[in-house]
């Protein structure tokens, strides 16, 4: 599976998470075996922290960081 980069920096990335897919290893669906999280770190190559989630049935945007500092910065913001 890839997931399409919408967008890409030094610091963000943006990907488009298809409906189904989860988007983050979690016990609320210990069932699932492929990740947003996983796919898009395996997909480029870099670790990417979460800055936000959608749910497994919810198609969009997700946008991930390259760092946690990155990333909890723009949590700050929302």
């Amino acid at each position: 599976m890839s997931i399409t980069v919408l967008y890409q920096d030094e610091y963000l990335v943006a990907v488009n998470k298809p409906s189904g897919l989860i988007a983050h290893k979690s016990w609320v669906a210990k069932d699932a075996k492929e990740f947003a999280l996983q796919t898009e770190r395996d997909q480029i190559g870099k670790h990417v922290f979460p800055i936000h989630r959608l749910d497994r049935p919810t198609s969009g945007i997700l946008l991930f960081a390259f760092s946690g500092k990155t990333a909890q910065q723009v949590q700050a913001q929302t």
